[in-house]
């Protein structure tokens, strides 16, 4: 009996575990939180619902009178991840479920009303109090006390209510414990990827757009390119960066850039692409900026990094400045895969020119500003 006990509760965890692992995998690009979309709430209500009812039929059975099941982990998992709407689902779909189930009995009234009542203690407990180890554990307790008040009220017999209560407490506290550690190292695991994604697609030093993601954003905009669409590219390179880390040092010519991607996320709009495309050059995009507004965008960078005092490691401030190429389509190319050539074109001339000023691309060079 023992036996058969053990391999039953061990039945229902490894269900438990293997479907947080695949709903860690359908879900791994989502934010899961009370706060997200509704529409995913709702469908982690459900989910969790669907776990609860897979394990009422892999029930452990403790007497041939009496058994029982994890469903209440469902419960849990539906609370602390989605909040209140997600967790008020799992418990009414469960209920309905568990009185469909074993039909209208006493027992399944009694397990229904159980479950409602779990469902809302927990709705609440995830809304005032932050989501942690205290928080399931708040939860864990409600179910084991509303269960236990169900097994008083129903099992007459004193010592099939203590062998009852005592087997139920136990697996149901060893389940929440192994649950919660293991959700714990799914947290992590989808910190760490989602912490590697961004990784991925932003420059590690200044947290900017890496190349490979600039490529991909322009790609985007060329695909949906339209008659109407004015697409901006901004250019821009440090001057004499090589001699900042000659003269102070590659540590200080790392403080140099990560200031720079400041100066730029600064000087620029949520909506614009800011990239770091390696070394010392960055570059800008602007999506349907008049253009008397990208130029005036253009000398409002070049002339915050002009002004502004960069610190080094040992406190001592320097000064430095940058060229900026700027390319215009439709107005300074009419084909939009010359937009990157023109702009590091027009940057090229800007250099050669004399370095910290503006040039516009365009047959003759012109220059915008120089300081």
């Amino acid at each position: 009996m023992i036996s058969k006990m053990i391999s039953e509760l061990f039945i229902n965890a490894a269900v438990i575990i293997a479907t947080i692992s695949i709903g860690n995998q359908i879900l791994i690009n989502k934010e899961i939180t009370p706060f997200s979309p509704l529409k995913l709430r709702i469908f982690f209500g459900i989910a969790s619902a669907m776990l609860g009812m897979i394990l009422m039929t892999y029930s452990i059975e403790i007497t041939p009178n009496v058994i029982m099941d994890l469903r209440n982990i469902a419960i849990l998992l539906s609370a602390s991840y989605c909040g209140l709407v997600s967790v008020i689902i799992t418990g009414l779909v469960l209920s309905l479920f568990r009185l469909l189930f074993q039909g209208l009995t006493f027992a399944s009234l009694m397990a229904a009303l159980n479950i409602i009542l779990i469902s809302i203690c927990c709705a609440f407990t995830s809304k005032y109090m932050k989501k942690g180890r205290e928080q399931w554990i708040a939860m864990s307790i409600y179910t084991l006390v509303f269960p236990t008040l169900t097994f008083l009220i129903t099992i007459r017999n004193g010592k099939l209510l203590i062998e009852t209560i005592l087997i139920y407490w136990i697996s149901t506290i060893i389940a929440s414990i192994v649950v919660y550690v293991y959700l714990h190292y799914i947290d992590f695991l989808r910190f760490t990827y989602q912490r590697y994604k961004e990784e991925s697609f932003r420059d590690h030093r200044t947290g900017l757009l890496c190349v490979r993601q600039f490529d991909k954003e322009l790609n985007k905009l060329i695909d949906n390119l339209s008659s109407y669409s004015i697409i901006s590219m901004l250019f821009i390179d440090i001057d004499y960066f090589k001699k900042v880390n000659d003269l102070y040092g590659h540590q200080n010519g790392d403080k140099v850039l990560e200031e720079i991607g400041k100066i730029l996320l600064s000087s620029t709009s949520s909506s614009d692409i800011v990239s770091r495309n390696g070394g010392e050059e960055f570059s800008v995009i602007l999506i349907e900026c008049p253009r008397d507004k990208v130029l005036e965008v253009a000398e409002r960078i070049r002339k915050a990094v002009q002004e502004h005092k960069f610190f080094l490691l040992d406190n001592k401030t320097i000064n430095i400045t940058i060229s900026i190429g700027v390319a215009i389509y439709p107005y300074t190319v009419r084909n939009i895969e010359m937009l990157v050539e023109q702009a590091d074109s027009a940057l090229y001339q800007a250099k050669r020119a004399g370095r910290n000023r503006v040039i516009l691309a365009n047959n003759e060079g012109t220059v915008l500003n120089e300081n």
